[in-house]
């Protein structure tokens, strides 16, 4: 499989990228792609430079080829697309976090995973650990069923045990609604042997307060959160909690998977992984 990390030189990125090498640890790995976007042509030598300086200050980390990737465009279409061209299988960015007008504009993150189709894990500044406790939301959708073949995969590569947190409601029919997924997802855990706990519950209004309390209480090492390509950029303005959740306060990495088009694509995280 391979990684693209879209780098812009900051020490966040870089620290994308030593995820990336943490990663290959355990995922077979054939090579880490690292893609800087440019305003124009002429910016292309300069950034080529420095992505190869930092190829060569982690070369000796990781026995995996690394690559530099350099294309002009809008951040926000060219990431998605060049892991597409490229059949990169997951793409590991840095996210800065929600700060200052960002709070009102919008996580650039998200904008950046919703015109993917890659499986996303955004990291911050918390260095790699190895992947052990995974927590999971589980709602009322049919869709959140269809990350059970990643949990088994992932379960297959890191060993790692499933928290799963339950979403709470109210109304009697989506209760039941929930009530069954939960049922579906302990069937296929164990099924295939994999280890999970359930962990509690959230409330869809105050989600990312509620998934990151138990993300700490059990001293997460990844969220997982789906993703619908169909929400518009304006419903994450708005302040849907996954936004929040992908920039959380604890720095905990989020597994971000686009659940309407990543089941069918070549090449893809759960194929490679």
């Amino acid at each position: 499989m391979k990684i693209l990390v879209p780098i812009d030189f900051t020490s966040v990125t870089e620290n994308a990228l030593k995820y990336s090498i943490g990663l290959t640890g355990t995922l077979d790995v054939s090579e880490i792609i690292l893609f800087h976007v440019v305003a124009s042509e002429k910016d292309t030598p300069s950034a080529l430079e420095k992505l190869n300086n930092l190829i060569a200050k982690y070369k000796e980390q990781t026995k995996v080829r690394m690559d530099s990737l350099i294309k002009a465009g809008n951040i926000f279409d060219r990431i998605g697309s060049t892991a597409a061209e490229i059949d990169a299988a997951l793409i590991v960015m840095a996210t800065h976090g929600i700060k200052g007008m960002q709070r009102l504009l919008g996580s650039y993150a998200m904008k950046v995973i919703t015109n993917s189709d890659t499986a996303y894990i955004v990291v911050q500044q918390k260095p790699y650990t190895e992947i052990k406790k995974i927590l999971v939301p589980v709602d009322y959708t049919h869709e959140v069923k269809q990350i059970l073949p990643l949990l088994q995969s992932l379960n297959d590569k890191f060993k790692a045990t499933f928290h799963l947190i339950t979403e709470e409601v109210k109304d009697d029919f989506i209760k039941n609604r929930i009530r069954n997924n939960v049922m579906y997802f302990k069937a296929f855990l164990d099924d295939n042997k994999i280890p999970f706990v359930e962990t509690g519950a959230y409330v869809a209004s105050s989600k990312y307060k509620d998934v990151l309390k138990h993300a700490d209480a059990i001293n997460a090492d990844l969220i997982v959160t789906t993703i619908d390509p169909e929400t518009s950029i304006a419903d994450y303005i708005m302040g849907v909690e996954e936004q929040k959740l992908v920039a959380n306060e604890s720095e905990i990495p989020v597994l971000c998977v686009n659940i309407k088009q990543i089941m069918n694509r070549k090449g893809n995280f759960f194929e490679c992984i």
